[in-house]
């Protein structure tokens, strides 16, 4: 795509979803001199379309006032899903250029309660186009900054979040297939408002899978959620935070306290004289 071609300026402005799936194919070197050379309203559209570990890579290779003034023109809910994927120093420098509005909103954003599911998630997950075949999947998991997980998240062009396929589903399907044919539409969502407590250790999700996609209200994906996290972070916030006692437990503290009890059952019946020895 050639950025001083009136050509592609028009094919993003009339197809912003389509320019997007073809910019995530390229290095950020390649999409941030493209951005460099179009005005910011207009790529505004564009990286909103974008997957956001792609524009979070693009937008790091940009000059930080360009990159500032570009998340000023993404709508709120994606600069600040973006914005979460930068490192500390990224943030705190672009920061420092941002409108004090939009400082403040942003702020407002990204904040989650202390004791939700949104302060515990990752926001690194793994998502994909639910239009493309499996065959570009294969190749864009091939592409990833991170290693892939057993689990693939399906998204519609919003970002919503459709549906989840296994890593192993995926390998071997039919490589013209759509993602959209052969996800699992049963993605069991968590949402980022939600608190740490016994319903969210009880939700039916973690019956099978050790990770969870996390969500906002209006099923947007931002991250995941791992058990193992969960269980740290109730752990760490039980120190300042008093919580209800039910579901606390993690399943290798129920697995020793029942075999505490088991033994103290044993105990019991051989100071009875209701064991014995040799028979």
């Amino acid at each position: 795509m050639d950025a001083e071609s009136p050509l592609s300026a028009e094919f993003v402005r009339r197809y912003p979803v389509e320019a997007a799936r073809v910019l995530e194919r390229l290095s950020g070197d390649d999409v941030a001199a493209l951005f460099n050379a179009m005005p910011p309203e207009l790529m505004g559209a564009l990286i909103a379309s974008m997957l956001p570990e792609s524009a979070a890579l693009c937008i790091q290779t940009m000059e930080d006032a360009a990159a500032a003034k570009l998340l000023v023109e993404m709508p709120l809910t994606h600069s600040a899903r973006i914005f979460r994927m930068f490192p500390k120093a990224t943030q705190q420098r672009l920061g420092t250029l941002l409108p004090k509005k939009t400082r403040h909103d942003l702020q407002g954003v990204l904040n989650y309660g202390l004791l939700s599911v949104g302060n515990l998630m990752d926001p690194v997950v793994n998502m994909l186009p639910e239009e493309i075949s499996v065959a570009e999947a294969i190749r864009r998991i091939e592409r990833f900054h991170h290693p892939a997980s057993s689990e693939l998240y399906i998204v519609d062009e919003h970002h919503h979040l459709q549906g989840v396929i296994d890593l192993g589903q995926l390998l071997i399907s039919n490589h013209h297939s759509r993602l959209k044919d052969i996800m699992n539409k049963k993605s069991q969502p968590l949402f980022a408002h939600m608190e740490i407590g016994s319903s969210l250790r009880q939700h039916p999700g973690w019956a099978s899978r050790r990770s969870l996609p996390v969500v906002e209200r209006d099923n947007t994906l931002i991250g995941i959620l791992a058990y193992s996290r969960l269980q740290d972070g109730a752990n760490f916030n039980a120190n300042h935070v008093h919580l209800p006692t039910d579901g606390l437990l993690s399943l290798g503290k129920l697995y020793w306290l029942c075999m505490a009890q088991l033994l103290n059952n044993l105990f019991s019946l051989f100071s009875a004289g209701k064991i014995a020895y040799g028979r």
